[in-house]
């Protein structure tokens, strides 16, 4: 080709930038770009690899969950305002969590007039939108931009995968008119890439966080979103124990933040601590307490250190700080370590005072859960508690539960550095193409989707085993089944205690029954399912689902375990 196309630039883009997979569930208006990854393969020429998601839900997720896992830059590409409006939930999502993704959406802007006839007619009838795309996504995202001209072409999708990876980190929305990518290019790709740096944090305010920090008898770190690898791990760590602070990863960690058999691991609830504290040190974490106003510290220094400490377009925070350090947490965890060079005073009792909380806390979850060994339908609290001493080491697990999610992060207490995501966003339905999107990026290891019934019927499931059958992309699917929206029935139990749909056993929004066999879908796709209803089983079980992920084959164990209230009431009570 002496001239490359418009998809021809865009291929070379995402090259420069190191891109290697692309998640996608097309439309019509993407020929051009499929005809130029042929091209590519057929002369060995490099390009990222296309996978064909089958639905926008899945490619979205996928792409989120590639970028989670890798820390690289996840590519998402639908099919114009309609393929946007499903991928809308999970470009949302990614805003609040900060991943980074391009999302490409397809358009028209000569609707066949012309030389372009061959566009197709439902352009102007069904999939052309009054401001497109762009408007509909610009609410939450970076940037959103329609293209307006084949000009700006190579200079806005370059500039994208720069703004999508520089802090905080998030979605970047960008309509492709097909015209543009057919048509021979006006600019070529630029021959430089550099992704952003993440901002170091300015050291005098860590210097006043340090004093206060070392003056303190009783200090205590909440991390949420911050460690992403068993070596930042190390170095908070290390923070922790010349502190003697204990470590409380925040109800909903996105990660495995601290060592959880580690002796100053706090649990995940800090409220508990709150009146006793006098100097708190938050990194990356958006929710530390709840609710944000009655439980703040009254008698404590509160240290704020994050990409966004002050989450600037959300509506509401109400949470506040007496110093707000803005920048790379991890960068200031290293720099308050040469502050900090050695254990301060107290450090070692403090140590062995979390050390025995920390050893009851967990046993108290370990007792429980081998007290209900062999109850009937299964214990959340067993389950898990075999989940923790059966996957192998090299699984990671992504975990988009509501309820369970509590019985998770408190039992399986093997979970390690890098082995842990947190799907839960708000809405329901991208952790099993989050669970994809990780496989793919990780293919060395064992992925394991953890789900309830509710939360597995808001994911396109039919489309996700698919996947897995056509690319070979292996992921066991845990379905936590209780047979109902608990969370949703729960909520009616506490504001209605005496009500009709308590007194009447009514709840009308939380059944979901009949219930299916779930497990028996894997079987349509050549992969393997099994229902669980024996807790003696769990360990058998999860054996063979795992033999068969490494197959790459997809997966489902449909558990059938039992109502979680009655415990986790007084856990969040507590």
């Amino acid at each position: 080709m002496s001239q490359p196309n418009g998809a021809e630039v865009l291929i070379d883009i995402l090259n420069g930038y190191g891109v290697e997979a692309i998640f996608s569930s097309p439309g019509s208006e993407w020929p051009p770009l499929w005809e130029a990854l042929a091209r590519r393969a057929a002369a060995g020429q490099p390009a990222p690899t296309y996978y064909n998601a089958r639905h926008e839900d899945l490619a979205i997720g996928q792409a989120m969950g590639y970028a989670r896992a890798t820390g690289r830059l996840g590519v998402c590409l639908i099919h114009a305002t309609v393929g946007t409006l499903h991928a809308s939930m999970g470009i949302r999502a990614a805003y609040h969590e900060q991943i980074p993704l391009l999302v490409l959406a397809g358009e028209s802007v000569t609707f066949g007039e012309g030389p372009d006839a061959w566009v197709g007619a439902q352009w102007g009838r069904f999939l052309a939108d009054h401001g497109g795309p762009a408007r509909l996504v610009d609410s939450f995202c970076k940037s959103s931009f329609g293209l307006n001209t084949p000009t700006v072409l190579a200079g806005a999708v370059h500039r994208a995968c720069a703004l999508a990876m520089g802090a905080p980190q998030g979605p970047v929305f960008l309509s492709l008119p097909f015209e543009h990518l057919h048509q021979p290019a006006v600019l070529p790709a630029p021959a430089r890439y550099a992704n952003p740096t993440i901002p170091r944090p300015e050291r005098a305010p860590l210097e006043q966080a340090a004093a206060w920090l070392k003056a303190a008898k009783a200090p205590l770190i909440i991390v949420e979103n911050a460690v992403r690898t068993a070596g930042e791990a190390a170095r908070l760590v290390q923070l922790a124990e010349r502190l003697g602070a204990g470590v409380v990863e925040g109800q909903h960690p996105g990660f495995v933040n601290f060592p959880r058999e580690h002796a100053l691991h706090a649990g995940y609830y800090a409220q508990a601590y709150l009146k006793d504290v006098d100097a708190v040190l938050m990194l990356e974490s958006p929710g530390p307490w709840y609710p944000p106003t009655a439980m703040t510290p009254a008698n404590a220094k509160l240290i704020s250190v994050a990409q966004d400490p002050l989450r600037e377009r959300d509506p509401y925070s109400g949470f506040t700080a007496d110093l707000i350090v803005q920048g790379d947490a991890m960068a200031a965890v290293d720099v308050l370590l040469e502050l900090i060079p050695s254990a301060t005073a107290g450090a070692a009792a403090r140590t062995a005072a979390w050390g025995e909380r920390s050893t009851a806390r967990r046993a108290l979850w370990r007792e429980q859960a081998l007290a209900n060994a062999s109850t009937t339908p299964i214990d959340a609290r067993f389950l898990c508690h075999e989940l923790n001493a059966c996957l192998p080491d090299d699984a990671v697990i992504v975990d988009e539960t509501i309820l369970t999610h509590h019985t998770i992060i408190n039992v399986m207490d093997r979970l390690k550095p890098g082995h842990f995501i947190n799907a839960l966003s708000g809405g329901l339905g991208l952790g099993i193409g989050m669970g994809l999107g990780a496989a793919v990026g990780l293919p060395d290891k064992v992925l394991v989707t953890f789900v309830g019934d509710g939360t597995y019927n808001y994911n396109p499931g039919l489309a996700a085993l698919g996947f897995s059958q056509q690319y070979g992309v292996g992921m066991l699917t845990v379905i936590f089944n209780n047979g109902h929206y608990r969370s949703m029935q729960m909520g009616t139990e506490f504001l209605y205690p005496q009500g009709a749909a308590v007194a009447n056993r009514n709840h009308v929004s939380s059944r979901i029954g009949p219930t299916p066999d779930y497990s028996q879908l894997a079987a349509i796709f050549g992969g393997h399912g099994e229902r669980v209803e024996d807790p003696a089983q769990i360990r058998a079980a999860v054996g063979r689902a795992v033999a068969a992920v490494r197959e790459g084959k997809a997966a489902i164990l449909d558990v059938r375990i039992g109502d979680e209230i009655a415990f986790l009431a007084k856990v969040f009570g507590g």
